[in-house]
């Protein structure tokens, strides 16, 4: 699960105990998530470290906070997801105000 909020930087993410905070700066501090942060974050640690482990049938789920729902962070995770994905305007919808 991959969760971030409107305030600065709260982000969890956990994919097999992995947890750690991504969002920071050079000098450790964090930084606001922006979609091309979040995409950056996806594409560079996030799906290498996926490739780390025999995970065949994923499902990826995020809320619908702007910087997850960018129309080129929703095709980056289709294209990486295909069908698995939970998420606005994903192919399985996330469910308003849940």
């Amino acid at each position: 699960m991959i969760c971030c909020h409107q305030s600065p930087v709260r982000l969890f993410g956990a994919l097999y105990g992995l947890v750690e905070s991504f969002f920071k700066n050079d000098e450790g501090h964090n930084v606001t998530v922006n979609g091309d942060r979040y995409r950056a974050m996806i594409t560079n640690f996030f799906i290498p470290e996926l490739n780390n482990h025999d995970v065949q049938e994923l499902w990826f789920q995020q809320d619908g906070a702007t910087c997850h729902t960018a129309r080129a962070t929703i095709d980056l995770l289709k294209d990486t997801f295909g069908d698995r994905l939970i998420s606005r305007f994903g192919p399985v919808n996330w469910p308003p105000r849940s």
